[in-house]
């Protein structure tokens, strides 16, 4: 497809503008295209022309500025913004803009060819640096790796830039300078008043970050990650002697630093990765459970016998996490995923208190558990991995998969031995998940239909019951054909 020509066919003019510029300039792919072009009548039906000539579907996407976006169905992921300048003019298009990277305006010519990259798929384009438009520095301040503001009034005219600037800075790896940290926390409460959808966009794109607890850790310095949260401000001078200083959430940001490290490098702690791939939800929505996993710590916090206790917080901790979730849009099934792994977050820990973990015991768990048993063991490998030095994980990873050993009584929660014996635990339920429960999901040897016409029931809560029973024996082993669970059901009279 010679995108260029067909552009230009339509809009002789036309400005290739935003996150796509800065991205060629860094050498990046990319699959969001914006181009700015001049204001005119027939602007409308300039850009539905376009969207023919592409094969694209097209909407507006913002009636306020006339946004309209392309998706080029031949093109999986390719989306096309085109606007016409905002304030009339190029240059008032660039002044209103969030970031210097960001304010840069390259002329689409005949001569722009866009390449497809082979490996992610988007597009790459070597721009020629002595025609792009910087009225602001932004080619300097890529140099220097750095992000600064176009102009004091970026967060107050659109507060959304204040999550978006520690979103751009983590997926470039660029530095946020004091003077632009200061003014976020200066206009950190305004964060609360655009559409909470956008909020929880830039939020989880932040948490797609590899280092995405680094740049958490930030916005809190910044005074942005309670504004965004407020249900987590409390946790800072919650449990302080028992986590140190920064309390409960200094603990939340470790398991989600737990869960970066994890999911860079999976094969290297989780056994049976490959196979666990489909029950593994998107990686930012499980660090989004790691961040309101201990969110009602505070509020359950008591003094029992002298000792801080926690009693109920995983319960009411996936209620307080729904209602953040339902406060920002999140899809329900989304919501119900985190309610479910924040309710039963302790489960884990306590199958792993017990001196041996029963076949029956993981049978339950995983019944009960379902489709989010994956999910909620990786949180709790996060939480539990949380309380070892970053060394000391290193130095347990070579024995992570080795058969839990009994612990001696009276060791403190954070002891090193009693995580390894927790997360040996939790290999051993994610081990089993997959040759055991996932090979009997597969493989199911009767039926409903088989236990009412063996046994002469009708239908109803027995047949259920029975069923368990069977699988319960074929996850035991000693169930393996037919025959077998037929014989077993006949036994059941």
């Amino acid at each position: 497809m010679d995108l260029t020509a067909r552009i230009l066919k339509l809009f002789p003019e036309a400005w290739l503008v935003g996150g796509a510029l800065r991205d060629a300039a860094l050498g990046r792919p990319f699959k969001d295209l914006d181009l700015a072009v001049p204001p005119s009548p027939d602007f409308p039906e300039k850009v539905r022309a376009l969207a023919r000539a592409l094969d694209a579907a097209c909407f507006v996407l913002d009636e306020e500025t006339a946004v309209h976006r392309l998706s080029p169905r031949g093109v999986p992921g390719l989306q096309l913004d085109v606007m016409p300048f905002a304030g009339g003019t190029l240059a008032a298009d660039l002044a209103r803009r969030d970031f210097t990277v960001n304010a840069m305006a390259l002329r689409l010519t005949p001569a722009a060819v866009f390449k497809t990259d082979r490996k992610s798929g988007g597009l790459t384009f070597k721009p020629p640096r002595s025609a792009v438009k910087d009225p602001f520095g932004g080619l300097k301040d890529l140099a220097a790796r750095r992000l600064r503001a176009v102009s004091p009034r970026v967060f107050a005219e659109d507060p959304v830039r204040l999550l978006r600037a520690f979103r751009i800075a983590s997926a470039l790896r660029l530095e946020l300078p004091a003077p632009l940290l200061r003014a976020v926390k200066k206009h950190a409460r305004l964060i609360a008043e655009p559409a909470r959808e956008r909020v929880r966009e830039e939020l989880l794109r932040l948490l797609e970050s590899e280092e995405s607890a680094k740049w958490l850790a930030l916005m809190h310095k910044a005074g942005l990650l309670t504004a965004v949260l407020p249900d987590l401000a409390p946790q800072e001078s919650c449990a302080v002697g028992y986590y140190g200083k920064g309390g409960v959430l200094k603990h939340t940001l470790l398991v989600v630093e737990r869960l970066d490290l994890l999911l860079r490098d999976i094969s290297a702690y989780l056994p049976e990765h490959r196979k666990l791939a489909g029950a593994l939800p998107e990686p930012r929505l499980l660090k989004f459970a790691a961040l309101l996993h201990d969110i009602a710590k505070p509020p359950k916090a008591a003094m029992i016998k002298g000792r801080l206790r926690f009693f109920g917080h995983e319960e009411f901790g996936a209620v307080m996490a729904g209602k953040v979730m339902e406060d920002l849009r999140f899809p329900r099934a989304d919501i119900r995923l985190v309610e479910a792994v924040i309710g039963a977050h302790l489960r884990p820990g306590n199958l792993a208190a017990n001196e041996s973990v029963s076949d029956r015991a993981m049978f339950r768990f995983f019944r009960s558990m379902g489709a989010y048993t994956v999910p909620l063991l990786v949180l709790s490998w996060a939480d539990h991995a949380s309380y070892v030095t970053g060394p000391q994980l290193g130095r347990m990873r070579r024995r992570l998969h080795d058969e839990p050993a009994p612990l001696p009584a009276g060791l403190p929660y954070n002891s090193p031995k009693k995580t390894l014996r927790y997360m040996q635990v939790l290999s051993l339920l994610l081990t089993a998940y997959v040759r055991k429960n996932l090979k009997l999901a597969e493989n199911r040897l009767v039926d409903g239909n088989d236990v009412i016409r063996e046994l002469g029931l009708a239908e109803g809560p027995r047949v259920g019951e029975i069923l368990d029973k069977v699988r319960l024996l074929q996850f035991e082993g000693r169930v393996k054909t037919r025959e077998q669970a037929l014989k077993a059901v006949k036994g059941m009279r």
